[in-house]
């Protein structure tokens, strides 16, 4: 049985009321008007209307109809389409003659990638509108089968109002309805008819924006373009008498050819910016929100790398949401014109300054701004024309101006590699002689003609620092933002292990690290057109089928299984940190103790469950094959694996019901000890020894078990004392009275109490309760104890012990072990003991041990009774 708070049964009990009387309407209304329009189409069955319900049918098939004409009155946006595609066509026609133009103009990569992008964008533009042409098409087909079954419906019914010699002015309504369907159909399927028509035409065109891209790709991997073909003639067999001519290319404007079809763009900004502002507008409050926790919990770790990754929230918050909404936007509006992706790159790079500045070698801190310098320098080749002299010029200064500022920060390199820098800024320091060799080896390639190899050496020399910017601000960010989350998950518990806490944040950081690493790598690689070659090779090696028996797979399906069960894996992971028992980030709706670890618990078997499901989907595994597997296998589960069944099934019960939950003190099968962790099949308790035991979890719902702290985890502790007869009652009252309640862990409702017991053998008997939280009953009773013991040694009360008189026979050992009396002193009797005088010897109670007084006694007397006297040879102890 599960338990239902009274909130829970409250919800569904409004709920009901909510819905009930709407079911309840509805049935009304069929029992009303039974086999009309409206029913006969929800059921798919034509039904003729009676004659008393053809007025009720002509109404409801009206008011459908109508709703049916607002609706496709509607489609202003397919109206748009049709009076702007044709344009679009022109427009598309004088590209492609443009491209012939561009293509004769001997371009560089950089520029065949630009033009690449905005036909991505034109290709984009034309999907967005064959998308919605579509998705008025499925309407339209929708609402056609909705009124379909309309026309032959009435026509039925007219038939039968005919046999039964209705009125004409039914008769007249019914074909009036009759032709309003069967136009309304014939409207719909002509529109259905245009959509296909305009899909057809767009089809057509985004048919030949794909071949023009091919074209432009197969260019730029010709052998045109490779690195040691040698498109121009080496630089002493060249006149530089026309450099400053202008270009050759007079026909072809570069920046126009960038930024054209931006009409286009803005027409998609304006559709995709509301969203976007939406997604600004969280990351400003997940910024905002994180920050408050370095704020609101002191943050005392002394790590270098964690004190930095807080300094960026705490003092270069508003730099950190600029720079995520920069970078969102460079990859969120995409495609879009190189130029607006430049842009965004320039201010995320201006953004990026305020974060890694500060982390920088005071002696390079102004080598920041001469890397946005070249990125800049660099970028200008994609926009603007020169001919083959101002290019080998443009290129031969950049290269000298690369080494200069190189030598400049880093002259004299011995020396200023023994400076104390970071690991990462000496990593980085060592590759100084490569930025050397690059652009060494760029001025070279220029001076020979292989100018594809100098664009591809200073794209490295100058570029690759500016990603280096980039991506070290986002591991800044990544690593302040996780920070902060666990920073705030371990702060709001009420105890941690801080030493926990500071391994988590160090495997957070190293992750960090690794996952910017590869994304860096595979950036770089795209910069330098190798990204997309080295996805083909895996590619087509993983797609390569291989066949064991009946089973065919690839590479490809088996990286996808384990990547699935992987990710599947670590989002449980997550899931289990992120949402926890009180402490995670559902204890802002403050649910009842237990219901977070119940939903932690379904939403990871949830995963888990769809991540085995499309893992093995990704196989190519066709799951209902399973069926009479899965039979066979509830067979076996039901003989068996009964046991582990009934201990699953125990588990569900445990967390939904909720009898224990982690952290509380059980006590099951002399088993005393904290609930450590609820698991499918078993829970671990960790007892009070430091031992931690591994019980099923059917044994806690089927055997007896005591929760200390269910309810709440409070316990009632009780001392026991005893005082002597001459001790004043009413003040060892008021002792134990004021003991309990100056004590600091004492709860104060309900209040101690001090009661007289008994009157004991030889003491009178009190006890004290008083009630403290359940973690802290043992060191209360302890401290109140001995504060009780203070007291009464302070007031002179006496706390008595047992004397016993013990009378022993034959104890030579024993008696030696104490002084006789001296000689001198004579004894108290000179009579002669008779075999019956047994001497009497009291033994201090200290030395002895009282629970086996009377033992001893009885055994002695026994051992006298059997023993039969000897008269003869009595001697007198």
């Amino acid at each position: 049985m599960f338990k239902i708070s009274s909130h829970t049964y409250k919800t569904i009990v409004f709920l009901a009321l909510l819905i009930f009387p709407i079911l309840t309407y509805g049935q009304i209304l069929d029992t009303e008007i039974p086999n009309v329009i409206s029913d006969s189409i929800k059921k798919n069955k034509i039904k003729v209307i009676p004659l008393t319900h053809i007025i009720e049918g002509i109404e409801i098939t009206n008011k459908e109809l109508k709703s049916i004409q607002k609706k496709i009155n509607k489609d202003t946006k397919i109206t748009e389409i049709d009076s702007l595609f044709p344009f679009y066509e022109e427009f598309l026609k004088i590209q492609k003659e443009e491209v012939d133009k561009f293509l004769k103009a001997d371009p560089n990569r950089e520029k065949i990638d630009n033009l690449i992008i905005k036909w991505d964008g034109y290709s984009e533009y034309l999907e967005i509108w064959q998308t919605e042409i579509n998705d008025f098409q499925e309407r339209n087909s929708r609402l056609y089968e909705t009124i379909e079954p309309s026309e032959t419906i009435w026509n039925l019914t007219y038939d039968n109002a005919l046999e039964e010699n209705a009125p004409p002015e039914i008769l007249n309504n019914i074909v009036a309805i009759r032709d309003s369907v069967v136009k309304l159909k014939d409207i719909i399927l002509k529109n259905n008819n245009d959509f296909l028509s305009m899909e057809a035409r767009i089809n057509v065109e985004l048919n030949e924006i794909d071949e023009v891209i091919e074209e432009l790709t197969s260019l730029k991997d010709s052998d045109v373009y490779n690195l040691f073909n040698q498109r121009l003639t080496p630089v002493w067999t060249t006149s530089f008498s026309n450099i400053w001519e202008h270009s050759g290319t007079n026909n072809i404007d570069t920046v126009k050819m960038s930024t054209l079809g931006n009409f286009d763009f803005v027409k998609t900004l304006k559709r995709s910016l509301p969203l976007f502002l939406i997604f600004v507008a969280l990351i400003t409050l997940l910024v905002l929100y994180l920050k408050k926790a370095f704020e609101t919990y002191p943050f005392t770790e002394e790590n270098a790398d964690l004190q930095h990754a807080k300094s960026t929230l705490t003092e270069h918050y508003l730099a950190t949401i600029f720079f995520l909404v920069f970078l969102l936007a460079r990859f969120y509006f995409v495609p879009a014109p190189k130029l607006f992706l430049d842009i965004l790159t320039l201010f995320s790079l201006f953004s990026a300054i305020a974060l890694v500045k500060p982390l920088m070698y005071k002696r390079f801190k102004k080598l920041i701004y001469f890397a946005i310098f070249f990125y800049v320098f660099d970028s200008i080749k994609t926009y603007v024309w020169f001919n083959a002299e101002q290019y080998r010029l443009y290129t031969f200064i950049e290269a000298i101006l690369v080494i200069v500022v190189v030598f400049s920060f880093t002259h004299p390199y011995r020396e200023t590699l023994k400076m104390k820098m970071e690991i990462f800024g000496k990593f980085l320091l060592r590759f100084t002689p490569l930025i050397y060799v690059l652009c060494g080896a760029s001025i070279l390639a220029n001076i020979l003609g292989y100018i594809n190899l100098t664009d591809l050496s200073l794209k490295i020399s100058t570029r690759s620092g500016v990603f280096i910017i980039l991506f070290y601000a986002l591991l800044i960010i990544s690593n302040s933002l996780f920070l902060s989350i666990i920073h705030r998950h371990f702060s709001v518990q009420s105890s941690f292990d801080p030493d926990h806490k500071l391994q988590t944040e160090k495997k957070v950081l190293k992750f960090n690290r690794v996952t910017v690493i590869i994304i860096w790598s595979l950036v770089f690689l795209k910069m330098i057109d190798q990204l997309a070659p080295i996805l083909t090779f895996f590619t087509d090696t993983s797609s390569e089928p291989y066949k064991f028996g009946n089973l065919t797979f690839t590479l490809n399906e088996v990286v996808s299984f384990l990547l699935v069960l992987f990710i599947s894996f670590a989002l449980t992971r997550i899931v289990s940190f992120l949402i926890n028992d009180g402490q995670g980030i559902l204890r802002v709706f403050k649910f009842p103790k237990g219901i977070p670890a119940a939903i932690s618990l379904v939403i990871r078997y949830l995963i888990i469950a769809f991540g085995i499901i499309l893992a093995l989907s990704s196989l190519g595994i066709d799951l209902s094959k399973f069926n009479l597997m899965a039979g066979a296998l509830g067979l076996g589960i039901g003989f068996g694996l009964q046991t582990v069944i009934s201990n699953f099934v125990s588990g569900l019960i445990l967390v939904f019901e909720r009898p224990i939950l982690q952290g509380d003190t059980v006590e099951v099968d002399n088993l005393l000890g904290t609930v450590n962790r609820i698991g499918v099949r078993s829970s671990s308790i960790t007892t009070f020894e430091g031992a931690e035991v591994i019980v099923p979890n059917n044994n806690l719902i089927s055997n007896d078990l005591i929760n200390w702290t269910l309810s709440n985890n409070t316990k009632r502790v009780e001392i026991l004392v005893g005082t002597s007869y001459s001790s004043d009652p009413n003040l060892v009252l008021k002792i134990l009275y004021e003991a309990a309640s100056n004590y600091e862990d004492t709860l104060k409702n309900p209040p101690p109490q001090a009661l007289f017991v008994d009157f004991g053998d030889n003491s009178l008997n009190f006890t004290l309760r008083f009630w403290v939280h359940y973690e802290l009953w043992l060191q209360a009773k302890s401290d109140v104890s001995i504060e009780v013991y203070n007291q009464f040694k302070d007031a002179g009360i006496e706390i008595p012990f047992p004397q016993r008189d013990l009378h022993i026979k034959n104890i030579p050992e024993i008696v030696s072990n104490y002084k006789t009396p001296p000689p001198h002193d004579p004894p108290e009797s000179e009579t002669n003991m008779d075999d019956t005088e047994i001497p009497k010897v009291v033994i201090p109670i200290e030395h002895r041990d009282p629970g086996h007084d009377l033992e001893v006694e009885e055994k002695e007397s026994e051992a006298n009774e059997n023993q039969e006297p000897n008269n003869d040879n009595q001697e007198t102890q």
